[in-house]
């Protein structure tokens, strides 16, 4: 960790940064040999290489001009969240109930109110509804209840980003998300050419296969799976959803699958609850809705998230999970006391909490925390200057071991394996249509730490891998 006594020299060198990098300084700067063989335009790029223990810049080219960070922006929400609510925060999902339970009877409504909690996975759920029927409830006579008020993001279950419903990178947050409201579409040999199912299992879902049959080995290509769903939207809707499996799959390629974003959260909530309801030995033929402000009291039961924070930001920077990322972000209000939590006042914590640290990032922009944005802004320099930050203060190690180690794992598994690098720098990614982004930490060979950022907005993204991992070489050898 970075002393806390360098940190006000680092951020004054940073500062200076900003006004004198329209290009790389120096003569001996080799920004613009990477430009010329990636026949990139120099204005197309931004990058800074600071030690965070204190110093001028190793290299800066264009690094105060506000560029779009795509997921490299999620570094800026979840260092704020680990701040601001602690690593070990959890999430508490509550069940309520509107009636007694008689003879392990519920004559009336089960009530679930949706703590916000990125990541309650099938697992949770099972476990939750063992404990609700070890409780004694075995029937429910009324419907289930969501309460979502936690959260204000204004309607729609997925996002309208790249036209693919789909998609789990698209899906919206939700009070009481489950499982990303998301399942994997499974595809194995079966007596018919295939057989298709869902993993988890969503109860009343009918699973459609049209699938076209390739003969013959399994070869690259002869298995393309794509999904896409029709049947109900209403709450009142009578026709199930219906989910259509299409493209090609060879029998000889053995199990298939393809993880994908189906349903509205209402459908999907209700489906994979009274799966896991059912699988537990549970009776229920109602319907569910969501009734904001529904949970009052205190609940019957409570659900504890096993994941604190510090978990949660590890999957959000390792694996790039826009979903949780804007669950984090939203938090953000919540902490403030903001409920219920929407853009707006995420954003506005966000900035609160910025100022309070002495953080000053000219021209940024947050839609969402996840970089899963066009008009999301940050310079290359800003986020420097963030992560200079967090390397001196009490989260520094857990934010770090968060990001992908460079050929080890996460989106930087495969990226410089073998190479003297891998195992020193920790990387976060980001990829859009027309951007290519990177930022994180690099320990150089001679033992210095760097913060270091890289931000490609243009259209030659073929070339931004190898402009990236040059820079990555470079700083490792000459920090």
């Amino acid at each position: 960790m970075v002393a806390v006594a360098s940190l006000p020299r680092t951020l004054a060198a940073l500062a200076l940064v900003v006004p004198l990098c329209a290009h790389a300084g120096g003569a001996a700067s080799p920004v613009a040999q990477w430009l010329r063989a990636a026949a990139i335009s120099p204005d197309e790029v931004a990058l800074v290489a600071l030690p965070v223990d204190g110093g001028s810049p190793l290299l800066v080219h264009n690094a105060g001009q506000p560029m779009n960070p795509a997921s490299t922006m999620k570094l800026l929400t979840s260092y704020a969240a680990l701040s601001m609510l602690g690593p070990e925060y959890r999430w508490r999902t509550g069940a309520y109930l509107r009636g007694r339970i008689q003879d392990g009877v519920l004559d009336g409504d089960l009530v679930l109110k949706g703590a916000g909690d990125p990541k309650l996975v099938i697992e949770d759920l099972t476990e939750f509804v063992g404990r609700m029927r070890h409780a004694g409830l075995r029937e429910l006579r009324g419907d289930l209840v969501i309460d979502d008020s936690v959260f204000d993001v204004g309607p729609g279950s997925v996002e309208a980003f790249d036209g693919d419903p789909t998609q789990p990178y698209n899906v919206r947050p939700f009070g009481l998300l489950m499982n990303f409201k998301a399942t994997r579409v499974v595809v194995q040999p079966g007596d018919a050419g295939a057989r298709v199912t869902l993993d988890p299992a969503l109860d009343g879902v009918e699973v459609e296969s049209r699938l076209r049959m390739v003969r013959g080995a399994c070869r690259p290509g002869a298995t393309a799976l794509s999904v896409r769903e029709t049947g109900a939207r209403a709450a009142a809707a009578e026709s199930p959803p219906k989910i259509v499996v299409t493209g090609s799959y060879a029998p000889s390629c053995g199990e298939q699958g393809v993880f994908a974003s189906v349903l509205t959260h209402r459908e999907f909530v209700h489906a994979l609850f009274r799966a896991a309801w059912i699988a537990a030995g549970g009776q229920w033929d109602g319907r569910t809705r969501i009734e904001r402000g529904a949970a009052r009291g205190s609940p019957w039961l409570e659900w504890e998230s096993p994941r604190t924070l510090a978990e949660i930001v590890r999957d959000v920077n390792k694996f790039s999970n826009n979903v949780m990322s804007r669950h984090l972000l939203l938090e953000l209000a919540g902490r403030t006391g903001e409920v219920p939590a929407n853009p707006e006042r995420a954003n506005a914590a966000l900035r609160s909490w910025l100022a309070a640290q002495g953080l000053q990032l000219p021209g940024l922009v947050v839609e969402n925390g996840a970089g899963l944005s066009r008009s999301e802004r940050v310079s290359a320099a800003g986020l420097a200057q963030v992560l200079v930050h967090a390397a001196a203060s009490p989260v520094a190690e857990l934010l770090r071991t968060s990001l992908p180690l460079v050929g080890v794992d996460g989106t930087m598994k495969h990226r410089l394996a073998g190479e003297r690098i891998a195992g020193r720098a920790w990387i976060k990614t980001g990829s859009i249509a027309e951007v290519r982004t990177i930022a994180g930490y690099v320990d150089s060979a001679s033992g210095r730490r760097h913060a270091i950022v890289l931000f490609y907005n243009g259209p030659r993204v073929d070339a931004a891998p190898a402009l990236q991992e040059d820079f990555l070489r470079w700083v490792y050898a000459n920090g």
